[in-house]
């Protein structure tokens, strides 16, 4: 079996690990969850050599599963309680033996509890044999896991049971991705296994609460966890900490758990709704599968959707089966043309969220604490808090630009674009042109269609048009009177085969350009031990609360600290941008900053054009432009706001055009 801490489980701080001389990741043990994940790998690959025709590996694969299997039920399951438990991999303090489960030796030996909700994930995995589905009466009762705005992940009255008012503990609070998981799990035991412990009633009513769970102050909210019993996201709803803690999960809790579609490998659609009984109708349209468009469709009495009375499966538009009740069905495909089997896939060739430079966002003007990178991060979030957008707060101009250099050809065929509409100041634009960059300049692009024709907030802004290659996309805004624009993301889209063409245009930033002799080499006077220097030049961009892409001086005895950058070569330089990182605590944005350039064997102040914001301020980009300046080298002196020190994130040098959007 696999062994790990819960804390790289995603379960900190939980009843195992508290026991130990780590409160937060200690207890290294062989856990339900990790060997679940890697049973369900071993078999996924199985599955996969069986179809490339390698069965030799296909076996092999299946086998390991197989061990994995019988070492968790043999192992992590007690029979007294019913239960599937943490392994401790060692001998821990308190008198807690290798190999004994939770609370079978140490302090609390001997305790009728230890349940956490980890003991349902063998079955998201359709791991257990049958004969071990007693752990789901504990399921739905209030003395167990069962809670008004549950599941909890310990189990109500064990010993170390705590419901904590912040982030992070893994021992009582609701916890979304657990309760997914379990959600999944318990799907698979409705659909697969034969039991009367829980039924499709208790399905919709865990999934129900989940669903209501899911609101602050009486707006759509999801975080790490929340408390059981009053709903309360206390402690978890600050800035930057884990908010839209969602997972991708919750759209397949309804389609394959509460409408019942069941993924197959085969040619067949298997269908099991798990809905409650009283519910008269129930629509689920135009789903993919196995290419096709697939519908299922639950209408009592005929009277809600006009297509007939009973469960029906719609495939391309064909009513393969009508039943007059809910129930399971198997219905055959037909033997058709597949959509998309020789179609190249859609990509968002503007998505920035893996590193390197390109695709690179631009804009003619952005307020410190909403830099462009924000558009192109591949997430849209329309409320405030946290700030995921882009906007020109504060510009001086009646228009304004946002660009995206793919640094290739792309082929692109509608663009996206979610505009912001709030009471911060931020409205639509009266009016926006969606541009290409062709023969060096920039062009409207031809026959676009709008969906809707205004811009409109808090929605997708829609624009499509008959292909195109460029390599260069940007957005012209109109702003509204005496309002600033904002998008919360800015997407474009096109179809090209796997894998797309890797950008060949140069790099522009002077931090991450290679030179005649390799990169730019960056040093510091000095780095935090839990802190990597090379990802303050890396091109990520993390503003999270927790980031652990960035560079601080945390621990410098130093009053100020550097960042070096050397090209190796005299560049010219205009610009230089500081992604000043902070977490409210130890690390802040410093008192000043200056930057220098290296000449006549000795640092110089740059002359400095502009700057902003004049304040430095972290989980901004602070931007100084400077007279033109050739040199080797370059760095940025950081005087810190002591007892505090300075993090960034990301150092971005530019030797073209110098705006910090002060300027049209």
């Amino acid at each position: 079996m696999f062994r790990w801490v819960g804390a790289w489980d995603g379960m900190e701080t939980n009843i195992n690990s508290r026991q130990t001389d780590d409160p937060f990741g200690g207890g290294e043990g062989y856990r339900p969850t990790l060997n679940s994940y890697m049973y369900a790998d071993a078999l996924a690959i199985s599955h996969a050599a069986r179809l490339l025709g390698d069965a030799r590996k296909a076996d092999d694969y299946a086998g390991r599963a197989d061990g994995l299997k019988r070492r968790v039920q043999d192992e992590l399951w007690d029979q007294a309680r019913d239960f599937f438990f943490h392994q401790f991999a060692r001998n821990e303090r308190g008198g807690i033996a290798a190999k004994s489960l939770t609370y079978e030796t140490g302090m609390y030996a001997g305790s009728p509890h230890g349940r956490e909700l980890l003991g349902y994930v063998p079955w998201q995995f359709n791991l257990p044999d049958p004969g071990y589905e007693a752990a789901w009466k504990f399921l739905m009762d209030p003395d167990y896991f069962f809670a008004p705005f549950g599941p909890t992940t310990v189990e109500r009255h064990d010993p170390l049971f705590f419901i904590a008012p912040r982030c992070c503990v893994w021992s009582g609070n609701q916890w979304p991705y657990a309760t997914s998981q379990t959600l999944v799990a318990m799907a698979n035991l409705l659909n697969n296994y034969d039991q009367d412990l829980v039924d499709r009633d208790d399905y919709y009513r865990l999934l129900r609460t989940y669903s209501l769970d899911q609101r602050l102050a009486g707006r759509p909210f999801i975080a790490e966890a929340a408390n059981p019993d009053d709903g309360s996201w206390e402690g978890h709803n600050t800035l930057y900490h884990s908010e839209h803690y969602f997972h991708s999960s919750y759209v397949d809790l309804i389609i394959s758990g509460l409408v019942g579609l069941r993924p197959r490998a085969d040619d067949t659609v298997e269908v099991n709704p798990l809905v409650p009984d009283h519910w008269d109708y129930f629509a689920l349209d135009d789903v993919a599968y196995h290419g096709r468009r697939l519908a299922i469709v639950w209408d009592r009495d005929g009277n809600r959707y006009g297509q007939g009375v009973g469960l029906s499966v719609i495939v391309d538009g064909e009513r393969l089966v009508t039943v007059p009740t809910v129930g399971r069905l198997l219905v055959a495909l037909p033997d058709t043309e597949r959509e998309g089997s020789d179609v190249m896939r859609p990509h968002n060739f503007a998505a920035h969220n893996d590193g390197g430079f390109y695709p690179h966002v631009s804009a003619s003007f952005s307020a410190p604490t909403t830099p462009p990178f924000y558009a192109t991060d591949g997430n849209y979030w329309y409320h405030r808090l946290p700030s995921n957008r882009w906007t020109t707060v504060g510009s001086p101009n009646a228009t304004d630009w946002i660009a995206v250099d793919f640094g290739v050809q792309r082929p692109v065929e509608a663009v996206k674009l979610y505009f912001l509409a709030d009471d911060g100041g931020i409205a639509p634009p009266t009016d926006y042109e969606v541009q290409m960059w062709r023969d060096g300049a920039w062009t409207d692009i031809p026959r676009q269609r709008r969906h809707p024709r205004s811009a409109a907030g808090r929605r997708a802004n829609i624009v499509r048009f008959p292909e195109i290659m460029t390599s260069r996309v940007r957005v012209v805004l109109s702003h509204a009177v005496d309002m600033a624009s904002g998008l919360t993301e800015l997407e474009v889209w096109g179809h090209a085969d796997v894998p797309v063409p890797e950008p060949t245009a140069p790099i522009a930033n002077l931090a991450m350009a290679p030179g005649p002799v390799g990169f730019p080499s960056v040093s510091a006077s000095f780095t935090s031990r839990f802190d990597s220097l090379a990802q303050a030049v890396d091109g990520r961009v993390a503003f999270t609360r927790y980031s652990r892409n960035r560079w601080t001086a945390f621990e410098s005895p130093n009053a100020t600290d550097w960042i070096e950058l050397d090209f190796d070569e005299p560049k010219t330089v205009r610009r230089i941008d500081i992604y000043l990182w902070g977490d409210e605590e130890g690390v802040t944005a410093p008192r000043d900053y200056v930057v220098e350039t290296w000449a006549d064997d000795r640092w110089i102040p740059v002359v400095v054009v502009d700057r902003l914001p004049q304040v430095p301020a972290t989980w901004a980009r602070n931007s100084v432009v400077m007279e033109p300046v050739t040199s080797r080298k370059i760095r940025v002196v950081f005087e810190h706001a002591l007892p505090a020190v300075t993090g960034v994130t990301e150092v971005e040098v530019w030797e073209g055009q110098a705006h910090t959007g002060r300027r049209p």
